[in-house]
């Protein structure tokens, strides 16, 4: 059974098991023409090939909106499984501790940064005896309103599937990546290269975590995923997980076409906006990405 739907700022047991589904809805906004769903959010995390899953993962509702969050164990580090998920439990309690006004972005930034941070402290601690070298990677989201806003630490990556374009939202911190920005590899010759899956930052070693502000538009998908998914999908695929009729269906496809080639554990979350009355289309008002970064 997957784990259960969470009230606002309350996070029980979120740790990964070898299979994990979760499909809810949340954020029940009144408006003059009734209650509207704003967030769809789906989430599946499976084993694949490997004999362990050591990705771990969290979807919670928040009034409304939601925050959710991804951690991959660092492939060949002692206990991989156990730095995911003291990094998704870490920055749970991060959460459900700080009041986040809604719609409060920068306090949401804040909240995220910290609880990497925090997470990442306790990896260091913890990361003795036979857990010495544990790692992991983190990306989170919180949801609400017209905005998602993203912290990123490693290369587990959110990417925005929007009117048939595919667009990482986070930069992942890795080797490639660096090859990427200069020109180098294109995205997809990096998901091929042979050093894919080094990494220049984590939680447990050279820590780092990327904050920013996005604007969501109406029937925007995005994708929360460890590199066992979004290493090994194409783009068309995303495409077409941009086009189903629900964020279930899209995780769906996406999960399908990783696992026929994927190497690794997959873990995906998928959110899918929905507009109301009201709506500003695309976040005007702020103009775009508002940026944060901390070392």
């Amino acid at each position: 059974m997957g784990p259960p739907v969470c009230n606002r700022y309350h996070f029980p047991h979120l740790l990964p098991v070898n299979t994990n589904l979760l499909s809810i809805r949340v954020g029940q906004m009144r408006r003059k023409e009734g209650n509207s769903e704003r967030f769809e959010c789906s989430a599946i995390s499976i084993a694949g090939v490997r004999p362990v899953n050591e990705d771990a993962w969290c979807a919670a509702a928040v009034d409304e909106g939601l925050f959710c969050a991804v951690a991959d164990g660092i492939g060949g580090h002692a206990a991989g499984d156990v730095a995911s998920s003291l990094a998704i439990r870490i920055l749970g309690e991060t959460i459900r501790k700080t009041e986040i006004p809604g719609g409060d972005h920068e306090t949401a930034a804040h909240a995220l940064r910290k609880g990497h941070s925090l997470a990442h402290e306790a990896v260091v601690e913890q990361a003795t005896g036979t857990q010495a070298g544990m790692g992991t990677t983190l990306v989170s989201a919180y949801f609400w309103g017209e905005k998602v806003t993203l912290c990123n630490t490693g290369d587990s990556r959110c990417t925005l599937i929007r009117s048939g374009t595919v667009v990482p939202l986070t930069r992942d911190h890795s080797f490639v990546q660096g090859l990427v920005d200069r020109g180098v590899l294109t995205q997809e010759e990096a998901a091929r290269h042979p050093m894919a899956n080094i990494i220049t930052h984590s939680l447990g070693a050279d820590f780092i975590a990327d904050c920013a502000a996005h604007p969501l538009g109406d029937g925007d998908t995005l994708v929360l995923s460890s590199d066992g998914l979004h290493d090994y999908v194409s783009r068309q695929t995303m495409v077409k997980a941009g086009e189903a009729a629900s964020a279930q269906e899209a995780a769906r496809i996406l999960l399908e076409d990783a696992a026929r080639t994927s190497t690794d554990n997959i873990t995906l979350i998928v959110v899918r906006v929905h507009a109301g009355a009201g709506w500003n289309e695309g976040g005007e008002e702020d103009g775009g990405r508002e940026g944060l970064r901390q070392r």
